[in-house]
């Protein structure tokens, strides 16, 4: 039998899967079905078969509103995938398998829109499926956000039949803690919160869940961009406060359950107590012991026993603070290995652990290991210098040139806006293949004149990221900073 403590996590479904928007070279849709135009709230039936493979929508988008799209078998077998096209006809976004979502076969892609214009969704199916599916588009403009200070705490009243009330932060400079305190009384024990929060690119990466617990703990890597947080109640007849606070790494607060206290340069915080009580999983788990090997250069193998009933495994890293590797959590279906290769950026960051979760596809966890391991041995020779040359056009427009990496399989150019105060906000990232030394970019809020631009080599063109679809094996990179006058010129 489970037993939760009531001082610590207790909510299964947090997990850190970082989900990139992805903008891939423009793609041809003359074989995709015209579905129609479709709007925000709209729920809409289609067909993938071998004559009509894929479908094609399109709606109108602001910039800044946050889309949700969701895709589900409704008859026959079908497993979904939808993409994301901009208004320039660039892929910006793939659909993912949510770990939130009650079915695993549901394709899921949620997004901050770059531009104002109007998008196309296009739904496909996948391992050469077929069947009908049902199409769902919520859409949400700006919002009334209260922005998170560092070391200053908030209480936020959360009502009978509330309201979301939303919140945002930029992480600064270091590992960065979210603390979520709970001490209303409630059922079963404590208040029934929901917290959600988005990375930079609008992805749903923790969804935060009171009622069993008193502290729910984020930690997110140093300027990582700019996230946000919903907060609302999972019982609209229940009301309660809690209490929000950002801070760095060493300067967070002991936990609820230790009594301790951060305090500046006392290092990082005594540690938590675990997420599950001694007797979690029970005999099934005993067993359950997760390995690591160096197998050379930066690669480490990691193994572990097969899980009776699982379905699948969640593996993820993080480092001494606390922080996720962005690119190490995926979801393995029926595999008990698996293959990462440190970012030479990231030995510093050790030592790291190695986190492996064992769960149906029912949302139950069996079994969770971790172990620790580090990286000796010397960095890689590699370098990249970055150029930016600004096109005198119309338009906001820019050609992003770059040294070549030996050995680069892949590149992905990260885009930034850099706000008056100096942070950088996240806008937009893409991925080129390894003999590219150039890439024009076009997407430039018109509200920001200062931009930077960082282009990253990989060793590897696939195999990272949530769903294995991202580069991996870091090799080295570069960034510019650059401008645009009031005619577009270069500042």
């Amino acid at each position: 039998m489970r037993k939760w403590p009531v001082w610590s996590k207790a909510a299964l479904i947090v997990l850190l899967l970082v989900v990139v928007g992805v903008a891939l070279p423009h793609r041809p849709v003359t074989e995709a079905q015209g579905g129609g135009s479709i709007s925000y709230g709209s729920k809409v039936l289609g067909r993938i078969s071998a004559d009509l493979p894929e479908v094609m929508y399109s709606f109108n988008g602001t910039a800044g509103d946050l889309i949700q799209v969701q895709v589900r078998n409704w008859v026959g077998t079908l497993d979904p995938q939808v993409t994301l096209l901009a208004p320039d006809g660039q892929t910006i976004a793939e659909s993912t398998r949510s770990p939130f979502a009650i079915e695993s076969q549901n394709a899921a892609l949620a997004l901050f829109l770059p531009q104002t214009g109007v998008y196309t969704l296009l739904v496909s199916a996948e391992n050469g499926t077929n069947g009908q599916f049902m199409l769902t588009l919520q859409g949400r403009g700006p919002v009334i956000v209260t922005p998170l200070l560092y070391n200053q705490g908030l209480d936020v009243v959360v009502p009978l039949n509330p309201q979301p009330q939303y919140f945002s932060f930029e992480t600064a400079d270091c590992p960065t803690v979210f603390t979520v305190t709970n001490l209303s009384e409630g059922q079963p024990f404590t208040f029934p919160f929901t917290v959600k929060v988005r990375n930079p690119q609008g992805g749903l990466i923790a969804l935060l869940y009171g009622g069993d617990a008193v502290e729910d703990r984020l930690v997110l890597p140093a300027r990582s961009g700019r996230y946000e947080v919903e907060v609302s109640s999972e019982d609209p007849q229940q009301q309660g406060v809690i209490h929000l606070l950002l801070t760095c790494a060493d300067q967070a607060p002991g936990c609820v359950g230790t009594g301790a206290t951060g305090a500046a340069g006392a290092g990082v915080a005594g540690a938590c107590p675990p997420c599950f009580s001694e007797d979690f999983g029970g005999e099934l788990c005993d067993a359950f012991d997760v390995t690591a090997t160096h197998e050379g250069d930066s690669t480490f193998s990691f193994a572990w026993p097969a899980v009776e009933g699982a379905d699948w495994y969640i593996f993820s890293i993080v480092d001494a603070w606390g922080a996720l590797l962005l690119d190490s959590p995926v979801i393995l279906e029926g595999e008990t290995s698996h293959l990462y290769a440190l970012q030479p950026a990231d030995f510093g960051r050790g030592p790291f652990t190695a986190h492996v979760q064992a769960g149906t596809e029912a949302g139950g966890l069996l079994c969770t290991d971790e172990t620790q391991f580090s990286f000796e041995g010397p960095l890689p020779e590699c370098s990249i210098t970055v150029g930016v040359d600004i096109v005198p056009t119309e338009e906001r427009m820019a050609v992003v040139g770059w040294t070549p990496a030996p050995g680069a399989a892949a590149y992905t150019i990260h885009l930034y806006a850099v706000d008056s105060g100096g942070g950088l906000i996240g806008i937009r990232v893409f991925i080129v293949p390894g003999d590219a030394n150039s890439y024009h970019l076009t997407t430039f809020p018109g509200d920001y004149s200062q931009f930077r631009v960082e282009v990253r080599a990989y060793s590897q063109a696939t195999g990272g990221g949530a769903f294995g679809d991202l580069p991996q094996g870091y090799l080295c990179g570069g960034s510019a900073d650059f401008g645009f006058g009031p005619d577009r010129s270069q500042l």
